[in-house]
């Protein structure tokens, strides 16, 4: 599964749906690789990730580091990685990783593909940084879903 996060009116924050956007029109991927556009859903997004062995994330993140920069965090990284983080959905994304061990339902594979935003407030529109950053952030997810074993063309 290759899950987008983010809400589409609140800038910089929107930089997961538009990566995961990209990745859809610019790729062709298996019929087995499920996309999906998780918006804001936070914990209602347990009932979706049953069953799955993979899961790919890509969110936007404010680590207070240089914005654009896309990083790669594999699951047992998150709660680490995003410790000081203020936004949201890094505070949602590690509940969710809580849950799903807690629950004995972690996937074999889970890794989130994160773009350092800018800002998040109200706007349609991600900045020119984050902008910049969403092919390489497509780039990456395809590198990971080939490492998972997936042809992507």
């Amino acid at each position: 599964m290759v899950l987008g996060l983010g809400n589409l009116v609140m800038t910089d924050d929107s930089a997961g749906l538009v990566a995961l956007d990209l990745l859809k029109k610019t790729r062709t991927l298996p019929g087995d690789i499920e996309v999906m556009d998780g918006g804001t859903l936070g914990l209602d997004l347990l009932a979706y990730m049953e069953g799955y062995e993979n899961i790919l994330i890509v969110d936007c993140v404010m680590r207070g580091k240089k914005p654009g920069e896309v990083i790669r965090v594999e699951a047992e990284e998150i709660e680490t990685v995003f410790a000081k983080c203020l936004s949201p959905h890094q505070m949602g994304l590690k509940d969710l990783i809580a849950v799903l061990r807690l629950q004995e339902r972690m996937p074999a594979r889970m890794t989130v593909v994160g773009i350092e935003g800018v800002t998040i407030g109200l706007g349609t529109e991600v900045t020119p940084l984050v902008a910049q950053s969403i092919a390489p952030a497509v780039d990456l997810m395809v590198q990971i879903l080939a490492e998972w074993g997936h042809e992507i063309h």
